[in-house]
């Protein structure tokens, strides 16, 4: 009995703080101390290091268990924050090793995700203006761990495969308003988390590769395994001034993306009378690079067209069903602009309203709801667009680019980067 009532104080104590807080076994255990690394490179396919804010989805489970309802955290947000480490985006969500010792594991993902259901990850790569947002990497290699060592070192491995295409003209003439396409490929895909198996939906699209400022250069992430023997690579200088076409048939192994692999394609181009020659120096595994070499040949037809590019924009109507798609071009009339409000269409030039325009499908449209607001912050776009300042805008015809996100919780135009009136 004495010993007993020894114990029965230390026991209080235990549980309590010195002002009498009960205390949280959780926040008395160890938080992790995450890194990453990225597998056999450090950098991303998107072609940087780790950057600032950069996000990764965290799961911690009971080691050896599957992913499942029982999961001990669920994906939560670490962001990169420019020191080595990875830090909880929220605070309250911290991650903290079972207060009992017990061993877990981690699955983690990048890039992060809010909107994941289940244990998949969709996979939409059609848009590619944003490698970052696309370049899918997973990490599974930590596992047993508990909080007698509280670093957690998680190793990413790329999940999709990437193209690079370095490109030249024999005349070093200007490609500054070059655009590069590959048809006929499979952008779409769900990825499971718990084993990294990747499953390639049905369908295929042609889709823009993201093209640098000067035309030297061009990028496309792509899913592996995707058949390429149907596929083509199309170069298209200006308003479809000269254009080239390579079959892509014979080029890769198989004619297939390899898992992992990023394929390097050196292109140079040349004029009317020279077929245009396509010199693989490299397709890179992102450790070991084999050699191919094909020819492109220059030809009079006409490239696909690729929805959301300039030479193939949305309308309204297609622009109100694509929302997420970033990097667009929408065309379509102004019509007007939203007052403070989605309920308050005006046509009135003389008001405030200079952030906004409505544009829509038929110049006499009257119904909001067939609408897209476009909404605008940079100072050159919004001396250009807003029909105070400008109130012969009304009834112009228009191409605008920027992202497809709500605006006044309605399908909207958002960070509009570029405009072109069509008169």
């Amino acid at each position: 009995m004495n010993h007993f009532l020894f114990i029965l104080p230390l026991m209080v104590m235990v549980l309590l703080a010195c002002e009498g807080e009960v205390i949280d076994p959780v926040k008395a255990s160890k938080s992790i101390k995450l890194t990453a690394e990225i597998e056999g490179v450090r950098t991303r396919a998107s072609g940087s290091t780790w950057e600032k804010n950069d996000g990764i989805g965290v799961y911690m489970k009971k080691a050896g268990e599957p992913l499942n309802a029982a999961l001990l955290e669920k994906n939560i947000h670490y962001f990169y924050n420019d020191s080595g480490y990875f830090k909880s985006k929220n605070v309250e969500q911290t991650i903290y090793f079972p207060f009992n010792g017990s061993n877990v594991d981690f699955i983690g993902y990048y890039p992060y995700r809010a909107d994941i259901s289940g244990f998949t990850v969709p996979v939409d790569l059609s848009m590619q203006s944003n490698q970052a947002t696309i370049d899918l990497m997973y990490s599974n290699n930590m596992t047993t761990r508990n909080m007698t060592n509280p670093n957690v070192n998680m190793t990413f491995s790329h999940r999709l495969s990437k193209m690079t295409l370095q490109i030249t003209h024999y005349r070093n003439i200007s490609l500054g308003n070059l655009s590069v396409f590959i048809t006929r490929v499979s952008t779409e895909a769900s990825f499971n988390l718990e084993n990294g198996n990747l499953t390639i939906l049905p369908g295929t699209k042609d889709i823009a590769m993201r093209v640098n400022v000067d035309g030297t250069a061009a990028e496309a992430i792509l899913l592996p395994g995707t058949d390429l023997s149907g596929s083509e690579l199309w170069f298209v200088i200006g308003n479809n001034e000269q254009i080239y076409r390579s079959p892509l048939i014979g080029i890769l192994p198989a004619d297939t993306l390899g898992l992992s692999v990023l394929h390097s394609l050196d292109i140079t181009l040349f004029t009317d009378e020279k077929a245009a020659v396509l010199e693989t120096s490299n397709i890179t595994p992102w450790i070991t690079p084999p050699s191919v070499s094909v020819i492109a040949d220059r030809t009079e037809s006409l490239p696909p067209p690729v929805k959301g590019t300039k030479s193939d924009p949305y309308t309204v109507f297609q622009a109100i069903e694509a929302q997420g798609k970033t990097d667009v071009w929408v065309k379509g009339y102004i019509v007007g602009a939203f007052d403070g409000t989605i309920n308050k269409f005006v046509t009135d030039t003389t008001g405030q309203v200079k952030t906004n325009i409505a544009l829509a499908d038929n110049l006499s449209e009257m119904d909001i709801s067939k609408m897209l607001p476009v909404n605008f912050t940079t100072a050159s776009i919004k001396s250009g667009l807003n029909i105070v300042d400008n109130p012969l805008n009304i009834n112009r015809f228009v191409l605008v680019k920027g992202n497809l996100a709500a605006y006044y919780s309605v399908p909207a135009l958002r960070e509009v980067s570029e405009y072109q009136f069509i008169d």
